[in-house]
């Protein structure tokens, strides 16, 4: 399934086992099963060794040929200084242990490599200055976002809301799921399938229309992806937000408690300075591991990438409210997760590298500095830091990232970085 990884890409291993070690690990095991045998006739463990081998045999045999070529093979491989990666193919060419038994293993091993030097990466470094426009175009977002609909006698129009009525189509068939009462929709939220939207501006209460639409071709159900459609809308309401008042009610809805609008400003001046901060860094260094990633074409055993994508798929299970154990095939099907799953292993294996050459260690005043940056987002910031540092996974997630930063402070230090000037909207669009 996975394009990495394959047939021509298998280091291979041949070696031999001998006979009379597995001889004699198979008298060894002939006489720990005759000593436990129950054997229906015989007093337990008094069935004698040629009753034991008639019974087992075959069995002990296989049993001894599987675990002498493997502990053969681990044995190599830890003398040869080879790191492999996943579940290797061990085939002995005869399951004969009377003779000397060749043996063909087949396996992925890590990726070596050298790395480039990170002089001759060129990197957009994001910066952005906040200002007062800044602060108040938040603030009339937020105050609709907190605000009341109310009903109006006009026509729909970009940026208000409609309840509507509608019904879908599949070739004069309605299909499952395409059909809703009073549903609630905002113009220009793009919520819904292109031309959808649209198809509604101009309308009034009452009215009726029919949209010939066509679903995307990556739409997420199988059945609907690329087909035309027939909507049938009645507009039921047309509604616009009227804005919040600014008061200390709304200023505890918007997170940011304050006693009067100066404060409120004041504070949500501190707070998107600081969000603003956070998403220059978190720019930046995604920019810099994609520079550094494509700088670095390595192959990736495909052992990595399946064990990779299978972390993505159940994730994504999880966060739908689904069991991973429980998922069917071609739910979430496996392959989708491949390109990320890729991309993520790849960028690991790299980081890693630098890591190891560069010799950066785990420096605990900079986990500090992000457990508090992160606490201080709670109500309760020392609650969330004795959580972290109750949980082991937490707290190597924390040093991980650590890590990282280290490995983007060190690569934008010897890269070439360039300032992008931006303004807030911009910057704050790549959150």
């Amino acid at each position: 399934m996975f394009g990495l990884g394959k047939k021509d890409k298998l280091q291979k291993l041949k070696f031999k086992i001998f006979s009379k070690d597995m001889l004699q690990e198979y008298k060894v095991k002939l006489s720990k099963e005759q000593a436990s045998s129950n054997l229906k006739g015989y007093r337990k463990g008094k069935a004698p060794l040629e009753v034991i081998e008639q019974y087992y045999g075959e069995q002990l045999r296989a049993r001894v040929i599987y675990e002498t070529m493997t502990n053969e093979f681990y044995k190599l491989i830890t003398e040869k200084k080879i790191s492999v990666v996943g579940q290797p193919a061990i085939n002995p060419l005869s399951m004969d242990i009377n003779k000397d038994i060749n043996v063909e293993a087949s396996y992925e091993v890590y990726p070596e490599f050298n790395l480039k030097k990170f002089s001759n990466l060129k990197i957009k470094k994001p910066v952005c200055d906040l200002c007062e426009e800044d602060i108040k175009t938040t603030i009339t977002k937020m105050q609709k976002r907190f605000g009341k609909l109310e009903k109006i006698d006009k026509e729909i129009t970009e940026g208000c809301f409609a309840k509507i009525d509608f019904e879908g189509f599949l070739e004069n068939e309605k299909f499952e799921g395409g059909e809703a009462k009073d549903y609630l929709i905002e113009i220009g939220s793009k919520n819904m399938i292109p031309g959808f939207e649209d198809g509604l501006i101009g309308l009034k209460v009452g009215q009726k229309k029919d949209l010939n639409l066509k679903f995307p071709d990556d739409y997420h159900s199988e059945n609907l992806k690329g087909k035309e459609t027939l909507f049938k809308i009645t507009v039921n309401e047309v509604l616009e937000t009227l804005p919040a008042e600014l008061n200390e009610s709304f200023f505890e809805q918007a997170g940011i408690p304050s006693k009067s609008e100066e404060e409120f400003k004041d504070n949500l001046k501190i707070q998107l300075e600081k969000d603003l901060r956070i998403t220059e860094k978190r720019k930046l260094k995604e920019r810099i591991f994609d520079a550094v990633e494509a700088q670095n074409p390595i192959e990736i055993p495909s052992a990595m990438v399946l064990a990779e994508a299978q972390n993505l798929r159940n994730s994504a299970a999880q966060q739908m409210g689904m069991d991973p154990v429980k998922l069917k095939d071609e739910e979430l099907p496996l392959n989708t997760f491949e390109e990320n799953a890729i991309k993520r292993v790849r960028l690991g294996v790299i980081l890693n590298k630098i890591i190891e050459e560069r010799k950066i260690e785990k420096n605990d005043d900079l986990i500090k500095e992000l457990i508090d940056e992160r606490a201080s987002g709670f109500k309760d910031p020392e609650q969330y830091k004795k959580w972290i540092f109750s949980s082991e996974e937490q707290l190597k997630n924390i040093e991980s990232i650590a890590l990282e930063e280290q490995v983007t402070e060190l690569i934008s230090s010897e890269a070439n970085c360039e300032s992008e000037k931006l303004n807030f909207e911009e910057i704050m669009a790549m959150s």
